[in-house]
């Protein structure tokens, strides 16, 4: 879907018969192949079973040095897939200096089975930072988080967009027209494929913050999230991610991942760092 909100020529490879993995491709004017969607995915790579990955990569590496272009660039890719060991070794044999970099990190958690238990495996200070926000907005008012239900998905994202617009700075400017058209598209896509989850916390009886987020494979991971800065006083922000742990939890998730970004409250809330990294390789 990202990819359909690319400006660049899409380039799609489909690689064994029947096909065993996937890469969506772009390139750019100046001949550029990269993978497609840009600053508007967290994560960038190959599409295959993990018993595939390495050769899948390796496939499309070759194909990409049977292309010649003058440039590559690959950024946002998991440093524990073996996507771009295999592309700097096959561009490197076929000519290209090839450059890797470490580019941001993608903190993600591992669940536990149980929410207790979950926050005792948070460190003595940010437990008990969690609890004292929790307690405090509890006792402020009456709050609630559920899942909104399917019926409730347009009204949900009208929320999440005036959320984002009630917001200062980089965030409010992040949703533009374009972007709200983005996350239409996405939530219409995948809504009917049960992968589309709008977590929803609501208090002082309004939807006071919205996540946006993609459940698949056994993870919960948060794309998008946005909260009533009116509230920003009662942690609502981060208290609707631990209520989105919970439920998580609840419904046997395995991992909760907190996306593209360092921002401190991914590690108060138990995030590890997942590191995604860039090649640049060009034709020497």
């Amino acid at each position: 879907m990202a990819r359909e909100h690319d400006q660049a020529e899409a380039v799609t490879l489909a690689v064994g018969d029947p096909p065993r993995g996937i890469a969506a491709l772009a390139r750019d004017a100046d001949g550029t192949l990269r993978f497609a969607g840009g600053e508007l995915t967290d994560e960038q790579d190959v599409v295959a079973p993990a018993a595939h990955e390495n050769a899948v990569a390796t496939a499309v590496a070759g194909w990409i040095a049977r292309q010649a272009p003058r440039r590559v660039r690959l950024d946002y890719v998991p440093e524990d897939a073996p996507t771009l060991g295999v592309m700097a070794s096959v561009l490197g044999e076929h000519g290209y200096r090839v450059d890797r970099s470490r580019l941001i990190t993608s903190p993600r958690l591992a669940l536990p089975g149980d929410f207790e238990t979950y926050l005792q495996r948070l460190g003595k200070k940010e437990r008990h930072e969690l609890r004292r926000k929790i307690r405090r907005l509890e006792k402020a008012t009456q709050v609630t988080f559920r899942w909104a239900a399917d019926e409730e998905r347009s009204a949900t994202l009208d929320r999440f967009f005036a959320l984002h617009r009630l917001s200062r700075g980089e965030k409010a400017d992040f949703m533009t027209p374009a972007v709200e058209r983005f996350f239409r598209d996405i939530a219409d896509a995948l809504a009917p494929l049960g992968r589309l989850r709008l977590g929803v916390l609501r208090a002082h009886d309004q939807d006071g913050a919205v996540l946006f987020a993609f459940a698949y494979c056994g993870t919960l991971a948060v794309y998008n999230a946005a909260y009533d800065p009116a509230l920003a006083s009662l942690s609502i922000g981060i208290v609707g991610h631990a209520w989105a742990i919970r439920e998580a939890i609840a419904e046997r998730f395995d991992t909760y991942d907190l996306l593209r970004g360092g921002e401190p409250y991914k590690y108060d809330l138990g995030g590890t760092d997942r590191w995604l990294g860039r090649l640049e390789a060009t034709r020497t």
